[in-house]
């Protein structure tokens, strides 16, 4: 039996994708100023293979227009960034190793599972693929290394349609071919499969259910959704979606992201959130600060506050960011006592 193999053949459960993004949540007022970030984005890469119409990253152009680096993290600063991690008194509830790029592409990705997983600072580590790279021997080393969730976006359901989507010809048996592998060899590891609706036919819904349901542990169609910076372009392709993971969008003033979120870019920079692709909210640097320093820095207090003070619009991208339509969470009724508790920290902070 391959390692990790797991005997029966249960088929995957149909789920909004709320249910996993919603889980344990907290009224976020009675908590901030939060000790440790809920949730770190870690970036192996913001390359991609992929070039698909509805993603930031898959349009070159657009990502010259705002001179958004491009590379790879380099594997010691994903030691020092994880190391930085255990200075915390509370494990993260979850590590998400991906970001504005396709993880797969890093050849030592299995090893900074693997590392991450061994320090014990998350509670959960969980990344998303576009799938493409998937291979029996890739599988296992995945497997092995100890992710407990592997998000596949299923971005075509012929080779034809992987072509018009993505750019790029992909195999479409084989790319089920590999999947099933993954899900043979899963052990612990959940494996979620979601497709967006860039204009999905019922028969095309049918098919997607048909073709991954078997290998899933969850599955779901997703709405597409905007991203920050959504001025530039509307990544929904018209669809317009007045819904996502089956909730209504809802406008907001504040961001609640600042609060409970970080995200570490392949380089080192950091940001404050998986959404910013454009690299516009930048609070620090971790190849000169630690983790902790940084969450607990004034220039996340100055962005903090600004989000409170209703002048989000002063950063380009949470100035029109349509994912913050999405975000479960609503604080802005409790700007003020948020904003005041912060204050007081600051200084508590300077006193001590």
């Amino acid at each position: 039996m391959m390692h990790g193999m797991k005997k029966g053949s249960e088929t995957g459960k149909r789920i909004d994708a709320k249910e996993l993004r919603c889980q344990k949540r907290e009224m976020l007022q009675d908590i901030i100023p939060l000790p440790v970030p809920f949730v770190v984005y870690i970036e192996p890469t913001n390359l991609c293979n992929f070039c698909c119409s509805f993603c930031p990253t898959g349009d070159k152009e657009l990502l010259t227009r705002v001179h958004r680096p491009a590379g790879s993290m380099d594997l010691d600063l994903f030691r020092k960034i994880v190391d930085d991690l255990k200075a915390f008194d509370v494990k993260l509830r979850l590590a998400s190793l991906y970001k504005d790029g396709e993880p797969l592409l890093h050849k030592q990705f299995p090893e900074m599972v693997q590392y991450i997983k061994q320090a014990d600072v998350a509670e959960r580590i969980w990344t998303k693929t576009n799938g493409s790279l998937l291979r029996p021997e890739l599988n296992e080393r995945l497997i092995a290394a100890g992710l407990d969730m592997i998000c596949i976006s299923v971005d075509g359901l012929s080779a034809e349609g992987y072509k018009r989507i993505t750019g790029v010809a992909v195999d479409y048996h084989a790319f089920k071919a590999n999947v099933r592998d993954l899900h043979a060899r899963r052990g612990n590891c959940e494996i979620y499969i979601k497709i967006a609706d860039y204009g999905l036919t019922p028969e095309d819904v049918a098919q997607f259910y048909a073709d991954f349901q078997p290998f899933s542990t969850y599955i779901s169609v997703e709405k597409l959704m905007g991203w920050s910076y959504s001025s530039l372009k509307d990544f929904t392709l018209g669809t317009n979606p007045d819904t996502y993971d089956g909730l209504p969008l809802t406008s907001k003033d504040v961001c609640p992201y600042p609060f409970y979120v970080m995200a570490v870019n392949f380089n080192g920079t950091v940001s404050l959130c998986g959404n910013d692709w454009s690299h516009s909210t930048i609070v620090g640097d971790v190849t000169r600060d630690s983790l902790q320093s940084i969450w607990n820095g004034e220039r996340m207090f100055q962005f903090r506050s600004m989000m409170l003070e209703g002048r989000r619009r002063e950063n380009r991208a949470c100035g029109d960011c349509y994912y913050l339509k999405i975000v479960p969470d609503n604080i802005d009724e409790h700007r003020t006592r948020i904003l005041e508790n912060l204050f007081r920290k600051r200084s508590a902070g300077r006193e001590g």
